[in-house]
């Protein structure tokens, strides 16, 4: 074997053996929020997506395919990046699927679990009710985390967020516009 094949297969084998970490890592997510969260106050009726298992799926194949095609070193460093950057959103996705709710320390929704003290403000609540303001979704909101991340929680109805945002500002008042 050359230098060459040797680099070649070290890299697929860190690319599999990252998909294998990133996935069994899932539960170990899922314990991590779930401890930090505390007692459920409000579920959100998030449809649980089994989109996650797909993306894990099609990440993996990925990876497969890659030692099938003769790209180039950098082409073959971002297809194997790429797979293992969406198997990653995937495990954020899975981490808190089925457990969509306003908690007493927690917001969990879809890939977002953000504790009360990391968000930062609800820019959204600020100007949606002004006169001037048009084309408002009320069926979404918008988080601005600490970290300067925006997230976007997706709501069933108008209904449930009114409630969900009243929840909120009820168990962090300061977050109040």
């Amino acid at each position: 074997m050359t230098i060459e094949q040797i680099l070649y297969f070290s890299m697929l084998g860190l690319a599999l053996a990252g998909y294998i970490v990133i996935l069994s890592s899932i539960p170990y997510r899922r314990k991590k929020i779930f401890a930090q969260s505390g007692n459920l106050i409000m579920p959100l009726s998030v449809k649980s997506s089994k989109k996650w298992a797909a993306i894990a799926v099609m990440a993996f194949i990925l990876i497969l395919i890659v030692p099938l095609r003769n790209y180039g070193w950098f082409v073959n460093i971002v297809l194997l990046g790429a797979a293992l950057f969406a198997v990653e959103i995937a495990a954020r996705e899975a981490g808190g699927i089925g457990k969509a709710g306003i908690y007493q320390n927690m917001l969990v929704s879809g890939t977002s679990a953000l504790l009360w003290s990391d968000i930062l403000s609800f820019p959204t609540l600020a100007y949606e009710n002004d006169e001037e303001t048009t084309q408002v979704d009320f069926k979404t909101l918008r988080v601005i985390a600490k970290n300067g991340a925006e997230h976007l929680i997706l709501f069933e109805s108008e209904e449930e967020r009114s409630k969900a945002v009243e929840t909120i500002l009820n168990l962090a008042p300061d977050l109040k516009p």
